[in-house]
């Protein structure tokens, strides 16, 4: 049973992955709304920092990501599967999303998508969360 956000990307079977390259992020007009961003330390929101961000995952492999709706830049990204460190577990392979970070969080994140009663859910752990405090982002899809 997974009990973190952590363990929630360690508790995934291998069968519930998606063919490396199918990108699950691309799929639908919309965009995903930054909910929060957690590490060790304190939560940073779009109330912590002064605006809210927004991420389009783009059929080309562009990122757009905007603040407040509007532009703010565009990045290459990839999707991919790979293994990242566990924070103690097993390594097993996982969803990962690839690009440029622009809050503190790492290049390399694995993703896991989720829904419940307030919508689909995104979460992008960055690759050495576990070592060196990186980002947990969470984020809510938002159909255009």
């Amino acid at each position: 049973m997974c009990t973190t956000n952590m363990a929630a990307l360690c508790c995934r079977e291998e069968t519930d992955l998606p063919p490396a390259n199918f990108d699950t992020l691309a799929q639908q007009q919309g965009y995903w709304e930054w909910q929060n961003s957690a590490t060790e330390g304190p939560i940073v929101s779009p109330a912590t920092v002064g605006y809210t961000r927004q991420l389009v995952f783009g059929n080309n492999g562009q990122l757009s990501i905007r603040h407040n709706n509007q532009p703010f830049s565009a990045v290459p990204y990839q999707v991919s599967t790979g293994t990242l460190p566990r924070c103690g577990a097993p390594q097993q392979t996982v969803p990962l999303v690839t690009f440029t970070a622009e809050l503190a969080n790492n290049d390399r994140k694995a993703y896991s998508l989720s829904t419940d009663a307030a919508g689909t859910h995104l979460m992008l752990s960055g690759e050495d969360a576990c070592v060196d405090g990186g980002y947990i982002e969470t984020y809510l899809w938002k159909a255009e």
